[in-house]
């Protein structure tokens, strides 16, 4: 029996990030209409990420596939090398002749050389995986993930600072943004201890990495603006010839300019961070969307944008295209523009590595209705259930009615039920549901159990009795029947806990094992949690069974 997993409960209206004269893409999409809006519908089909040396730093640094794309290539300056961004499955299809037939062609291919076909990859079930890379199979689950609206990120401590947006070519300003540092919101997403970097999404699928800490190594092209602690003091800038209201290229008419003179200190309480931008100077980030051209529209840059201050303090320099660089601050490619690297209309973050054995949501590069929703979705290296008990490693653990116990996990919005599923497997490869718990923040409401594989027995009753059934009704028929028909233990206490209860809240979930295992097996255990806007998922635990029947 396949396994069965949770998937994130939303249909994106999405459009993918693409440079102009894209027909890649176009071919894609018209060869495989469904996969519209999945993460297959990126560059990261086709292109790689890797490892790039900076020739001015001879620094080297891991990069995602846009800016890997971006700093080999030059931006584009140097069309030799875009063969070399190319991933197995882009190659496959280049040389197949880059059309509609070519991917076709290379369906019964297994590009990456993971045990899977082309088509197998994209047809997987719940998920596509990616057919270019070796690391992304239908093996793997879906990572943690948590989303949070808008009215929570409001509800967040605010942090405020007034900042020069330095861009290459677009026009520079100053303005003031507001919103939730990155470091607190993941820290409230619960960001794990070995994660190290995270990267964001735009709707349009625009995509910028940012490390967590900064280091010596972090310069260059490859410089990237960091999450973890403040940024360098800023400088105040301004010289009439700049300003646009003279006819120059940078906007000083934020009210946060008043009474600020060239030279002066720009103080920020707290400290310059990286955040998640809410409003710009008091109002609201007027949401995006795609104009005619299918860029982002002029103008809007909401709900969310990443806001990273200058990490080398230095003046608003001409716009690079600019013919007239005769000027007081000409263009400087050596200058830090921060603007260049804040991204805009944001709805993904994702927090890298990706545990072992998880694969990206099925969201990767944004939707345009989280937009209109006002949401954002943070998923990767969280924090999820932690197995408590059989401690890894257990052996004689009883073969019928054996307890499992783990931590309870907690959705964005609290007061919403979890429902525990717990799989079981003896390879760590192919995983079988054993049984599944909804819990609720004041009480369990309800045990049931699903499906069956070549390992267990399963026992589906319980479902097809509950059909109709009021919920407290169906709860003491649930248990009624997991007792009469397995025998098993079922423990619930108040809170939503498991183990046996005293009137009282508890912070763990226990299930029975309802299956008879095989005696003297090892066994791999996980446990995911899912509410209506998280779906976090355990560690892996093993165990192994005695030679007795009990």
């Amino acid at each position: 029996m396949a396994s069965l997993f949770f998937t994130i409960l939303i249909l994106p209206v999405w459009a993918a990030y693409n440079h102009n004269g894209d027909t890649d893409s176009v071919n894609f999409r018209t060869a495989y209409p469904y996969m519209v809006g999945t993460k297959l519908d990126s560059c990261t089909l086709c292109h790689k990420g890797g490892n790039y040396t900076d020739p001015s730093t001879s620094k080297t640094t891991t990069l995602g596939s846009c800016q890997y794309c971006h700093a080999i290539t030059g931006y584009g300056s140097d069309p030799t090398q875009f063969i070399n961004t190319l991933n197995p499955y882009g190659r496959d299809y280049l040389n197949n002749g880059r059309n509609q037939a070519a991917l076709k062609a290379i369906e019964s291919l297994d590009s990456d050389g993971d045990g899977f076909s082309n088509i197998a990859e994209i047809n997987s079930k719940p998920l596509p995986t990616y057919p270019g890379d070796p690391n992304d199979n239908p093996n793997k689950v879906v990572a943690s993930y948590r989303i949070y609206n808008k009215s929570q990120l409001q509800a967040m401590p605010q942090h405020s600072q007034f900042l020069l947006m330095n861009t290459t070519k677009s026009g520079d300003y100053y303005a003031t943004y507001s919103g939730v540092i990155m470091q607190d919101l993941l820290k409230t997403a619960g960001i794990t201890a070995n994660a190290t970097q995270i990267t964001v999404y735009a709707a349009d699928g625009f995509s910028q990495r940012h490390p967590l800490e900064d280091s010596s190594s972090n310069v260059g092209k490859t410089y990237a603006p960091y999450v973890n602690g403040t940024y360098p003091a800023a400088t105040y800038y301004y010289d009439p010839q700049a300003d646009k209201a003279n006819g120059g290229w940078c906007d000083y008419s934020s009210p946060g300019n008043a009474g600020r003179k060239n030279g002066d200190p720009i103080a920020v309480n707290g400290g310059l961070r990286l955040i998640l931008a809410l409003q710009i100077d008091g109002k609201d980030l007027v949401p995006g969307y795609l104009d005619a051209t299918n860029k982002l529209a002029s103008g809007t840059e909401g709900p969310f944008r990443v806001v990273p201050p200058q990490k080398i303090v230095g003046p608003p320099d001409q716009a690079s295209t600019a013919t007239n660089q005769n000027v007081i601050w000409p263009y400087d490619s050596n200058a830090d523009h921060n603007a260049g690297l804040s991204s805009k209309s944001v709805t993904v973050i994702k927090v890298e590595p990706l545990p072992a054995g998880t694969t990206d949501i099925n969201y990767l590069e944004a939707g345009f209705n989280y937009v209109d929703q006002g949401k954002i979705v943070i998923y990767g290296a969280l924090q999820g259930p932690t197995l408590v008990s059989p401690a890894d490693g257990t052996t004689n653990v009883p073969r019928t009615g054996a307890v499992l116990t783990w931590t309870k996990t907690e959705d964005t919005v609290p007061s919403e039920p979890i429902t525990y599923t717990v799989q079981l497997s003896k390879d760590k490869v192919t995983w079988t549901t054993s049984t599944t718990k909804v819990a609720s923040a004041d009480r369990l409401s309800g045990t049931f159990f699903a499906g069956s594989s070549k390992y267990f027995l399963f026992f589906g009753i319980i479902g097809m009795f509950g059909v109709g059934v009021p919920r407290r009704t169906r709860k003491f028929l649930g248990i009624f029947l997991l007792i009469t028909v397995t025998g098993a233990v079922i423990s619930s206490c108040g809170g939503g806990g498991g183990g046996t209860s005293t009137g009282g809240t508890s912070s763990t979930v226990s299930a029975a094992i309802p299956q008879s295992l095989d005696a003297n097996t090892t066994y791999y255990w996980r446990v995911t949690g899912d509410g209506p806007n998280s779906h976090l998922i355990s560690g892996v635990s093993s165990f192994t069974t005695g030679i007795m029947w009990k």
